[in-house]
């Protein structure tokens, strides 16, 4: 089974579990009927907590613990709950933000943003909003957000490194993750793990807690800590086994105590970018056209972005950013493989070409990012010199090296540049005739050497010549001596 078919299962199943809290009837975290009996999703929420949630709400949770009660959320604070459901922690969090706060919800199941929009027009909230979306792909800009919560859902996600990633993007620099999720100690049985009804109910997802520790730190966030709220014995889960057609009495004994709810915390930090050798990496990828190398710097029309571009990624490099670049010619699998560049790909073609990613997310496509741009999007803002040139100075000053450098193509580009840029003639050429000085310097300089050196008389010494200069100097024995060309 591979990723998207086992969202349209969650999906599906999440659908079935919405549609039966509609009705009034209790869901529970796995395939048996009832929460009461449910060893995950029964005793979360105290009723001074529910008292005026829509009964509803309380119906359709799935969680394994209570996010909105450990968060400790602020007044003002905006924050995100991944996997929304029927609503409750969204609700919740609503309430301990305040009215000049925001507490979005985000779910990718129809059945239930329709129900947990009618629980929030039952509660009258209105400083909540719904969005669907997927946890892998959150609809919210980067920096936005100061807490993400989350009750039992990471754990359903294929590919929870993108899901911690996208985290990390939407939450503010000290923003906070604090999600209740299952989590497991040692080996699991692959029974369990290949059992999708298991998959959706909270269990055969679970990372092991020192790889959830190890993929929460690779996704850039500090101050990891897993804190158990509540433990799993065998007997607990015997139920809920054998409701997944499991045979319970032969697992027992293998599960015990090894799975158990937990609250995750962990930190983005304050400086987006950290040094090689840290904790963690911003990456950027970069998804060339198709190319005669790697860089596309070589040959004798070399494209002068391609230059300058080249010698931003390596600063990249320098500051700390982990850098990949692939070119479409030479490394056709790097595209094949990658969910996102293949999207590109197919809604826009090869125009989306030079593709930016980063930390996996598109950045920049269609052109290549100035080094201020490629600065902005790694947060490595604080790590640039501030320049003295503008936009248009900087265009003259390289019309003028164009020059010097008998640059063709870097002289045509850059004009071009200027002249959009509104430069105006007179500057260009200031900057050509300042170019045309420097270029003509040394030439006139021993040009007038020269002349000086002819006009003196057939008797008159001439300097003494250095053994290290280019010209081959007399030998005693009649021919040259070696020079130094």
């Amino acid at each position: 089974m591979n990723d998207r078919q086992l969202k349209e299962i969650v999906k599906e199943k999440y659908g079935e579990a919405a549609s039966r809290a509609a009705r009034g009837g209790a869901s529970c975290c796995g395939s048996s009927g009832s929460s009461e009996r449910d060893p995950i999703t029964v005793g979360l929420y105290d009723d001074a907590q529910v008292a005026g949630i829509p009964e509803k709400a309380l119906l359709a949770s799935l969680g394994c613990g209570n996010p909105t009660a450990l968060a400790e959320l602020k007044r003002g604070e905006v924050v995100l709950d991944l996997g929304s459901g029927g609503g409750i922690d969204v609700l919740l969090s609503a309430r301990r933000v305040g009215p000049n706060g925001k507490a979005y919800g985000l779910d990718m199941t129809d059945e239930m943003l329709a129900l947990a929009r009618e629980n929030q027009k039952k509660a009258g909230v209105q400083n909540v909003e719904f969005l669907k979306g997927e946890i892998e792909n959150i609809p919210l800009p980067d920096n936005s957000v100061d807490v993400i919560i989350s009750n039992c859902v990471i754990n359903l996600a294929a590919d929870k490194d993108r899901v911690l990633r996208e985290a990390h993007r939407v939450l503010k620099p000290g923003g906070r993750l604090a999600v209740s999720d299952i989590v497991v100690r040692g080996d699991v049985p692959a029974e369990i793990r290949r059992n999708v009804e298991l998959w959706i109910g909270c269990v055969a997802g679970a990372l092991e807690e020192s790889e959830y520790r190890a993929r929460l730190v690779s996704a850039g966030f500090d101050a990891v800590d897993v804190e158990p709220t509540r433990v799993y014995r065998a007997e607990d889960a015997r139920e809920f086994l054998a409701c997944a057609g499991l045979n319970a009495e032969k697992i027992a004994a293998e599960v015990d105590g090894k799975f158990f709810s937990a609250f995750i915390r962990a930190t983005r930090p304050a400086k987006s970018v950290q040094k090689e050798g840290s904790t963690r990496m911003t990456k950027l990828a970069v998804f060339d056209p198709p190319m005669c190398c790697s860089t596309g710097v070589c040959g004798p029309e070399v494209d002068p972005v391609l230059v300058r571009f080249t010698s931003d990624f390596h600063w990249l490099a320098g500051e700390g950013v982990a850098v990949e670049r692939y070119n479409l010619a030479q490394q056709p699998q790097a595209f094949a493989t990658n969910e996102v560049v293949k999207a590109a790909l197919a809604a826009d073609g090869n125009e989306c070409l030079p593709l930016i990613l980063v930390n996996g997310r598109v950045a920049s496509k269609g052109r290549y990012p100035t080094r201020e741009e490629l600065a902005r999007l790694t947060g490595l803002e604080s790590n640039l010199t501030p320049s003295i040139f503008s936009d248009g100075i900087r265009e003259l000053v390289a019309i003028g090296a164009a020059i010097a450098s008998n640059c063709e193509p870097c002289f045509k580009y850059h004009f071009d540049k200027a002249r959009k840029l509104g430069v105006s003639l007179d500057d260009m050429r200031s900057a050509v005739e300042t170019a045309r000085a420097v270029k003509d310097t040394p030439a006139r300089s021993i040009l007038e050497l020269a002349d000086k050196f002819l006009k003196q008389s057939p008797s008159a010494s001439l300097p003494v010549v250095p053994a290290s200069c280019c010209a081959p100097a007399p030998a005693p024995s009649g021919g040259t001596s070696k020079g130094c060309c």
